[in-house]
């Protein structure tokens, strides 16, 4: 689908974003002579009634907070073509992950900058809203009229009401920022959930890495000199796996970063008597759920929904049903039915797997396949630089085949190196349904030959009538890959 050339009043100039389901373009407000973000709903999610109420209710929450703390609505409106799209604040300084791209801040910028980020969080909090996807790509900055710059919250696509939580809110965030309640079905995140995710931004800030596991992480202060010890443990808390220790929400957790002594620990919650059923010598009891558990934990990033608002699509409005009261079974990550939960597919790049092969019904294409494909390619490497190839990134697109197959195709600005992950798996799943067709005829494994059409083009794949010689050894490759990733 190709870019409107306008939305409402608002003319159209160029893509600045590409999402899992929404695409966002710089626009001119030509009645007010203004600048504006609009971000458009993807053509074949409009037709979808529960995704794209979820999209008009982000603009609903955003309007409903109008904050200038977070990125503020001002319309909303229809295209001709039945597209739902919403006008908000543009954010003409970039986002917090271009920063972190470049020169570390000190500590005092970064906690100042933290702090900032925490007020909008707090006015979300204040309104009974749980963001669920506090990462840097979702912290924006904005000029000011009078100068400098101003600092927003984002990307409310997977944010909750507090009072329309239940057990049966399923896993979504984003690697190394969600909470590790928000990986299961059977803990409903709450404003600690959000916590966590500033936590863990703080961390980035401070010491330039993610978090890592909780049994290998450790204090700010270990990577980075001059972190204060009141922030050390504000930091730590924050990132507690047991949500039932870190700060009540995100106003508590700026008190403590700025509090001149460390905060005395949270007091240990009494050990209520085990329910029937849990006692850890019984089968199925606690011990074994807690293993699972941590078995899951490890792998946190496997049930994450699709960056962006891929997670619209698994969320279930609260209808008012009582909670069951039989035991719920393990918990199923969303990627299992897709991929094989034992293999090496890095965690963070599953979701987009499963988009990019279920994007069309083309014989052969499946999440299996792109894995097997982007191990072939790539090894899972984003930043591969083949210059003599001219091919980047974990998919080695060339910069000139990536620029008709991306999301707006040639009507969006053509890409440069180092390409992003996202738009590299994505646009997979676009040029495989794109040219599929055109080889569906010819004799051989409909997965092998989308693998050698991806290589090859659709020409040689007719000369060959099959999968061309040259290009044997890469599917036998993918085929042995692909055995691997398929679910048992």
């Amino acid at each position: 689908m190709t870019a409107p050339s306008h939305a409402g009043r608002y003319r159209i100039e160029q893509l600045i974003g590409v999402g899992g389901f929404a695409s966002v373009y710089l626009a001119r407000d030509e009645e007010l002579h203004s600048w504006v973000a609009v971000k458009i709903l993807a053509d074949n999610w409009s037709r979808q009634a529960d995704v794209r109420e979820r999209f008009l209710q982000e603009a609903r929450l955003l309007r409903r907070a109008d904050s200038h703390l977070l990125v503020q609505v001002f319309d909303l409106g229809e295209l001709d073509d039945g597209r739902p799209y919403f006008v908000m604040t543009y954010a003409d300084r970039g986002t917090l992950l271009d920063r972190l791209r470049g020169t570390p801040m000190s500590v005092a910028e970064a906690l100042g900058l933290v702090g900032e980020i925490c007020q909008g969080v707090a006015v979300l909090h204040s309104i009974g809203v749980v963001h669920r996807d506090l990462k840097p790509s979702n912290v924006l900055f904005c000029s000011r009229p009078e100068g400098g710059e101003r600092v927003m919250v984002a990307d409310l696509g997977i944010a909750r009401f507090t009072d329309h939580l239940s057990g049966m809110t399923l896993p979504a965030g984003s690697p190394g920022y969600q909470a590790p309640e928000q990986l299961y079905f059977d803990g409903a995140p709450d404003a600690r959930a959000d916590v966590h995710g500033l936590g863990a931004l703080t961390y980035h800030l401070l010491t330039g890495e993610v978090p890592g596991k909780p049994e290998q992480r450790v204090p700010p202060s270990a990577l980075r000199g001059g972190v204060p010890e009141a922030v050390d443990v504000a930091v730590m808390r924050a990132l507690d796996p047991d949500r039932e220790r870190r700060w009540e929400d995100a106003a508590a957790y700026a008190a403590a970063l700025t509090s001149p002594t460390p905060a005395p620990p949270p007091p240990a919650p009494d050990a209520p008597p085990l329910p029937a059923g849990d006692d850890p010598a019984e089968p199925g009891g606690r011990a074994v759920r807690n293993k699972r558990r941590a078995v899951l934990a490890g792998g946190a990033a496997v049930t994450v929904a699709v960056v962006a608002t891929a997670a619209v699509t698994l969320i279930r409005p609260s209808d008012g049903t009582p909670a069951p009261t039989t035991t719920l079974k393990p918990p199923q990550t969303t990627t299992a039915r897709w991929l094989r939960e034992d293999s090496d597919i890095p965690d963070q790049y599953r979701p987009l797997i499963v988009q990019a092969g279920t994007y069309c019904e083309e014989p052969g294409l499946s999440p299996a396949l792109i894995a097997a494909m982007l191990k072939a390619e790539s090894g899972y490497d984003p930043l591969l630089s083949d210059s003599v190839r001219n091919e980047y990134g974990i998919a080695r697109w060339t910069p000139e085949v990536l620029w008709h197959w991306q999301p707006g195709g040639l009507q969006s600005p053509k890409p440069a190196p180092p390409f992003d992950a996202e738009l590299s798996i994505v646009s997979m799943g676009r040029f495989l349904c794109g040219l599929g067709p055109q080889i569906e005829r010819l004799p051989g494994d409909p997965a092998l030959k989308l693998a050698a059409l991806y290589r090859s083009g659709v020409e040689p794949l007719k000369r060959a009538n099959g999968i061309p010689a040259k290009w044997r050894g890469y599917t036998d490759q993918v085929s042995r890959y692909l055995r691997d990733y398929r679910p048992a």
